[in-house]
């Protein structure tokens, strides 16, 4: 399991970066190359592999070679479902929150 790997913590320190998030996400649908993410994030080459070797290298990705392509994926399942209860978390609190900022 994940989080006796490299910790709660760890996880959360990783999940807490908005770029990180998002390529999570994106990988806990699918898997990816560099390219592929590029194209679906629309951000730079360089920001996306440095994520993607943070993500690596704490082991909440893993990847594989196929063709000439490097290809990314989540490490662990127990990680996509954290992912999926964080995003439903996230809509209810947005559904009851009545505060000066959330009407804006």
């Amino acid at each position: 399991m994940l989080l006796n790997k490299i910790g709660e913590a760890n996880i959360y320190k990783m999940l807490s970066d908005e770029t990180r998030l998002k390529i999570l996400k994106l990988l806990s649908s699918e898997s990816l190359s560099v390219s592929g993410i590029i194209n679906k994030m629309g951000m730079d080459q360089p920001l996306i592999s440095h994520k993607l070797k943070d993500l690596r290298e704490n082991g909440l990705v893993i990847s594989y070679r196929s063709g000439k392509n490097i290809i990314y994926k989540i490490s662990d399942d127990s990680l996509r479902n954290l992912l999926r209860a964080g995003s439903e978390a996230g809509k209810k609190i947005e559904r009851i929150c009545k505060c000066a900022e959330c009407d804006e």
